[in-house]
């Protein structure tokens, strides 16, 4: 299953007709930031497929992204920017259900959570097999990931 290739159509079509943002993937693995301050969006899911969809962003892309989404011109992460983040992730996790193959259809998702700080890591527990893919566009680059148990 070519996950990767589903984040990345999930992920192009959410900021091209939701947020009116381009966005590019990355060759390579995604770069870890352990010393900028991140916010994370993510969301578990249940059913014929089992795991997790998390989207790191740095702060300065999260705001640049809301500011986008909300029209809004904040220089600051607020409330606001973790609910779109939040909001972000979600429709992001809805976008790659939507691709999954017809046999892998029947998942629930999660409600959103946000984590924000500086140095921390998100893990799935037990054995996960993990994909992940870096994007840049406008405001920096953030990674989006899938944890499949």
């Amino acid at each position: 299953m070519d996950y990767k290739g589903i984040i990345n159509q999930a992920v192009g079509e959410i900021f091209s007709t939701m947020l009116f943002l381009e966005v590019t993937a990355l060759e390579g693995e995604p770069l870890s930031r352990p010393d900028q301050r991140m916010l994370s969006g993510m969301l578990g899911f249940a059913g014929d497929l089992r795991g997790t969809v998390i989207i790191h962003l740095p702060e300065e892309v999260a705001i640049a992204i809301t500011n986008a989404f909300l029209e809004l011109d904040l220089d600051e992460v607020n409330d606001e920017v973790k609910d779109a983040i939040g909001e972000l992730a979600n429709m992001v996790a809805g976008g790659i259900k939507y691709l999954l193959p017809e046999q892998e259809q029947g998942v629930q998702l999660s409600i959103p959570s946000v984590i924000s700080g500086r140095g921390y890591t998100c893990e799935a527990t037990g054995k996960t097999a993990r994909f992940a893919v870096e994007f840049e566009t406008a405001g920096g680059c953030f990674i989006t990931e899938l944890l499949i148990k």
